[in-house]
């Protein structure tokens, strides 16, 4: 479920596209705000992405409870901010631009930021996670970003902690206000990981090209808050 031109396996490549939730063996996550067609792969796919990633959720690697969650090195983090060049119209940075805020009265309005450059790992604080509406966090190629529009990428949904009976599934998990999450672009082994206060949640993309990607977030969620750490 990637939103505005997402790679997410559902939604027509046809501007203005919502999220949807990415399928097994699709390259990544489509979403409009026109109607949702799952099971579409999106024919304007280049050819470095032909073949296309396989995403899963695996088993959370168990980490000794006298361990400490694991984290990215200060030299593997790089100092990011939000791309104001980049960035919906319903999108407010602060925070010298580490900060972003969604202010939206149209729930069919999608709205994206990407960072200002592309890193091989990064982290957000989820300040907070907004209210209706979907979110999500993950990757994208700075040319599949649309501000408004079909977004494609690989990319966690976030799911409210607070809402009864809220589980996750291969590309979602729950999330609470000040949780953070973690991403990874192992280019090596071309994978995707995401992590939540430092411990691995089972969302995994493989096959992904050695390409530069760049953190970004979808959404046409009222009040979501995010700062890039």
């Amino acid at each position: 479920m990637a939103h505005s031109a997402l790679d997410l396996p559902s939604a027509a490549a046809a501007e203005g596209e919502a999220p949807v939730t990415p399928h097994n063996n699709q390259d990544e996550c489509d979403s409009t705000k026109e109607t949702q067609v799952d099971g579409k792969i999106d024919e304007a796919d280049d050819v470095a992405d032909a073949r296309e990633p396989e995403q899963k959720k695996h088993k959370p690697l168990s980490t000794p409870t006298n361990a400490q969650p694991s984290s990215p090195s200060t030299t593997d983090l790089q100092a990011l901010t939000w791309d104001g060049d980049h960035c919906g119209d319903h999108v407010r940075l602060s925070n010298k631009t580490n900060t972003m805020e969604t202010c939206i009265l149209d729930p069919e309005q999608w709205n994206c930021v990407l960072a200002s450059q592309a890193a091989s790992t990064f982290r957000v604080r989820l300040d907070n996670v907004g209210r209706g509406g979907d979110l999500w966090v993950g990757y994208c190629k700075k040319d599949s970003f649309v501000p408004n529009g079909s977004t494609r990428g690989r990319f966690c949904q976030i799911l409210r902690a607070s809402a009864a009976n809220v589980t996750g599934d291969e590309t979602s998990h729950p999330f609470e206000d000040g949780d953070v999450l973690t991403v990874t672009h192992h280019r090596a082994n071309h994978t995707i990981l995401f992590q939540k206060n430092g411990q691995d949640i089972g969302i995994e993309y493989e096959h992904v090209t050695d390409e530069p990607r760049y953190p970004a977030v979808v959404t046409n969620s009222d009040r979501v808050s995010m700062t890039l750490l």
